[in-house]
C-alpha cells in the first residue's frame, strides 16, 4: 500500500499528517506517503512511477449540495477527460481492497457518532488520474468546514491505516461492475458496504448514452479479479441505456442482473 496527496489540498495534507500520527513508522513520507505539489487529478507522471500493490489517493471532494461526505471511488474516464486522466480510459482497481477501505471507513464512522451527520458513499469513475497500478480515492467532502476538520481527517486516516487487517473478515461472493444511477452509487452502495458485492468499476447513468464497447470492458479487464458479474440499476437507467449494456455483456460473454 502506498498513499499519495497534493500540497495544493487541504483535505489530503490534513489525512497525511494524522497518519504519520497513528503510525510513524509505517506511513512516513518518502516511503509509503508521497506528496505532489500538483494537482491529484494530473499527476499521472508521479503515479505511476510508484511501486506498490495498491496506491490511495487522499483527498478532498467538493459538491454542490455541500453535504458532509466521506467517499471512496475509482478514477476514470467513461467518456471525455475533463478533468485528468485521458479519455476513454479508466484506471485499474483492486475491488477487494476498495471494498475494504470504505467498510473499514463506514465502520469507523459508526464508532465515532459520525454516521447521523455524515454521508459514506462510493462514486462513479470520474476524474483522473489514469493510474496503471490499482488505486482508489478516498475523500473528505464536500466544504473548506470538512477538509479542515480533524474528525473528518482522521476518521479517513484511520481507514486508510487499519483497512488491511478488515480484509479477512470480508465475505465477498461477488465481483461486479455497477451500471446505472446517479454520481452516488444509490442501488449499489448497501450492496458494497453491507453485502457481499465487491464492486470494480462504476458506470453512472449520464455515462451511459455515450459509452463505448471498447472503454465499457476496460471495467473487466481493469481489475485485479474476475468480473463475475454486471448489475444493472433497472430504475436508474433508460432503457435504451439498459439495452447498450445488456448487448456489451452478452458480446463479451459476461453475465449481468438487475438490482
Amino acid at each position: 500500500m502506498h498513499v499519495i496527496y497534493s500540497t495544493q489540498d487541504v483535505a489530503g495534507c490534513l489525512i497525511a499528517k494524522n497518519l504519520t500520527k497513528i503510525n510513524n513508522e509505517r506511513f512516513v513520507e518518502g516511503k509509503t506517503i508521497t506528496k505532489t505539489d500538483e494537482s491529484l487529478l494530473n499527476s499521472e507522471k508521479i503515479v505511476n512511477a510508484i511501486k506498490t500493490d495498491f496506491l490511495i489517493f487522499a483527498s478532498k471532494h467538493k459538491s454542490e449540495s455541500g453535504k458532509p461526505s466521506l467517499t471512496v471511488h475509482v478514477p476514470g474516464n467513461w467518456s471525455s477527460a475533463q478533468m485528468g486522466g485521458k479519455d476513454r480510459q479508466i484506471s485499474w482497481n483492486d475491488p477487494i481492497k476498495m471494498k475494504g477501505l470504505i467498510c473499514t471507513l463506514s465502520r469507523i464512522a459508526s464508532e465515532k457518532g459520525m454516521k447521523k451527520e455524515t454521508e459514506i458513499t462510493l462514486e462513479v469513475d470520474h476524474h483522473g488520474p489514469l493510474s496503471r497500478t490499482p488505486c482508489a480515492f478516498i475523500e473528505v467532502g464536500s466544504t473548506m468546514n470538512e477538509w479542515k476538520n480533524e474528525r473528518y481527517s482522521i476518521a479517513v486516516a484511520e481507514a486508510i491505516a487499519y483497512y488491511e487487517e478488515t480484509l479477512p473478515e470480508l465475505e465477498v461472493k461477488k465481483i461486479a461492475v455497477g451500471v446505472g444511477g446517479g454520481h452516488y452509487c444509490p442501488a449499489f452502495n448497501k450492496h458494497e458496504i453491507e453485502g457481499n458485492v465487491a464492486f470494480a468499476h462504476i458506470v453512472p447513468n449520464y455515462a451511459a448514452p455515450v459509452l463505448e464497447y471498447e472503454t465499457f470492458i476496460q471495467s473487466f479487464e481493469r481489475t485485479t479479479k474476475e468480473v463475475e458479474t454486471v448489475l444493472i440499476d433497472w430504475k436508474g437507467l433508460r432503457q435504451q441505456e439498459r439495452a447498450k449494456i445488456i448487448s456489451y455483456c452478452e458480446k463479451y460473454g459476461k453475465e449481468w442482473e438487475r438490482v
